[in-house]
């Protein structure tokens, strides 16, 4: 694996120092930050006195840097005197170097004990190359996962609470260093923002949002159940060879891989979201989904957690089976919404599935093709409607709706719609019950369908559904609709007269009023020679005045 070349500095008492006789800066390289410190001053804390115990290192985060030290106790100094000592540093500009590469460095003897014999002071000492830690399980007996099961269920509860500070045994009783084992097992994106130190050496000026102490007598961090749960399970798999991997950035995600085949044979009414997100992430999605009300469950969760819907939208990207599972479910409690008026799903719901505006009218117009009818043709399902015929959709406007007035009013109001009808009732080849059921009601709406269907309505089948649009109308209606007989493909045949007007059964008083105005054409299509009904109507006083009311439908 790649590392880093890190620039390093180093701290004594010596004869000559960068500084000058005594303790102080001895070396560092060229590109030694002078933010972090290039004088016993700047670097503070870090060099500040002999360690208690022999030694003290640790890792700490300097804003996006990353500071790696060692200090230990030394031979005399250049003037002979016991109580020198050694402080090793390294500079990690990246931020990358953590824990392991800490403890891996320590290990491998790579931290200076002393300054070599031919040293001397240089503001030009070389980077050390750094490589990031291999990672290798540890071999843990049953005993030792037992007794590091505490001091990792204390760093996991820290971990996932984001901040803070957790203390650590330096090493279990059988001597198991802690931290290797720990720090191996945990995922390196996990401890990525960890700062670790061992000894009596601290720095205030640590900006990790973790903080890891290795102390002999650690004060207990408060770890739940669910932690210590989380940190057994984690120990077990690691003994048989099995580690989480290094790009798991958070212990949600972490339990995804601890746990996620295990909820997975649960249902969603029982398990939290922070579990149910677990599952989507796992491969056992696909199959959990499917079960039962999985699906729907996940879904009504997800308006609410956001781990769970970006866990959601995720699975349904990698998943193409999750897709369709989840694109199917959002779409028939779409399809129950426009047909039966059912609660429909939720918006999120709606843009997790991916299901569009086209998919949704395309889909409508499958259900009627099989059969199904709109319950209610509100104004919302008018919309859809209207947007699926806008958008080329084969919607087929027979058999639409059992509310046939509504239908016919939105073809009317509608002209995407009315043009619709029009051409499907063209294309349609025959005339059922269903036809003269529409055109009365569409007769009502407006007469100027009587014209605009022309030949697509045979002649026959004229005279009921005129005497029935008639009954519905009031005066002005009825005026218009028998004019439009009278002037369409089927005048001539008495039709506007006795089927319309007389049809209507209007009061004799709106009766007259309608022959005063209409008498001459409505003779002329009974059948009258043009000239006798002119003047059988100048002699009434008729007059042809339009009029454009329209009685309620009853």
């Amino acid at each position: 694996m790649s590392g880093r070349a890190c620039p390093q500095a180093l701290y004594t008492s010596a004869s000559r120092t960068l500084e000058g006789p005594g303790f102080g800066v001895y070396a560092h390289s060229a590109d030694w930050p002078a933010e972090v410190g290039r004088t016993r001053k700047a670097l503070g804390a870090l060099v500040g006195s002999r360690p208690e115990d022999g030694e003290a290192y640790g890792v700490l985060s300097r804003g996006a840097g990353r500071v790696l030290h060692r200090a230990v106790a030394a031979r005399a100094d250049g003037f002979g005197r016991p109580g020198n000592y050694l402080v090793h540093l390294l500079w990690d500009e990246s931020g990358r170097l953590g824990v392991r590469e800490l403890l891996a460095l320590r290990r491998a003897g790579r931290f200076l004990d002393d300054l070599p014999e031919d040293a001397a002071p240089t503001a030009d000492l070389p980077p050390l190359r750094v490589a990031f830690a291999d990672r290798a399980a540890p071999a843990l007996t049953p005993d030792e996962v037992d007794a590091l099961t505490p001091p990792l269920a204390g760093l996991l509860a820290t971990l996932a609470a984001g901040s803070g500070s957790c203390a650590l045994p330096v090493r279990t009783a059988s001597g198991r260093e802690v931290a290797d084992v720990l720090f191996a097992v945990l995922p390196r994106a996990l401890t990525a923002g960890v700062s670790l130190s061992a000894g009596t050496r601290e720095d205030d000026g640590d900006t990790a949002p973790v903080a890891v102490r290795l102390t002999d007598a650690p004060a207990s961090t408060a770890a739940g159940a669910h932690d210590t749960e989380r940190a057994r399970t984690l120990l077990e798999a690691a003994s048989k060879g099995e580690l989480a991997p290094d790009e798991l950035a958070d212990v949600r995600r972490l339990d995804a891989w601890l746990f996620a085949d295990a909820w997975a044979e649960q249902d969603a009414a029982a398990l939290s979201g922070d579990q149910v997100a677990s599952v989507l992430e796992s491969s056992a999605a696909p199959r959990w989904l499917a079960r039962r009300g999985n699906a729907a469950g996940a879904l009504d969760l997800a308006a609410d957690s956001p781990p769970v819907e970006t866990a959601l939208r995720a699975a349904v990207d990698r998943w193409p089976a999750v897709a369709e599972l989840v694109r199917g479910r959002v779409l028939a409690a779409l399809l129950d919404e426009v047909f039966e008026g059912a609660a429909g799903p939720a918006e999120h719901a709606v843009e997790v599935a991916g299901v569009g505006q086209a998919d949704l009218c395309a889909a409508v117009a499958g259900e009627v093709r099989r059969g199904r009818r709109i319950a209610r043709l509100d104004r919302t399902a008018g919309l859809l409607v209207e947007q699926a015929l806008a958008l080329g959709v084969d919607l087929p406007l027979f058999g639409l709706t059992g509310q046939t007035w509504e239908l016919a009013l939105l073809a009317t109001r509608r002209e995407v719609v009315g043009d619709a009808l029009v051409a499907q009732w063209r294309s349609s080849g025959g005339w059922t019950a269903a036809h003269g059921e529409l055109l009365g009601h569409l007769l009502v709406a407006d007469p100027g369908w009587l014209a605009r269907l022309g030949d697509a309505v045979p002649v026959s089948a004229l005279p009921p559904v005129l005497r029935w649009a008639a009954l519905r109308m009031d005066v002005a209606g009825v005026e218009e609709l028998a004019v439009a007989v009278a002037s369409g493909a089927g005048a001539g045949r008495g039709w506007a007269l006795r089927e319309v007007v007389f049809g209507s059964e209007l009061p004799a008083g709106d009766v007259d009023q309608v022959l005063g105005r209409r008498l001459e054409l409505l003779l002329v299509d009974d059948g009258w020679p043009p000239e006798l009904a002119r003047s059988f109507a100048r002699s009434r006083g008729a007059d042809d005045a339009p009029s454009r009311r329209r009685r309620r439908r009853e």
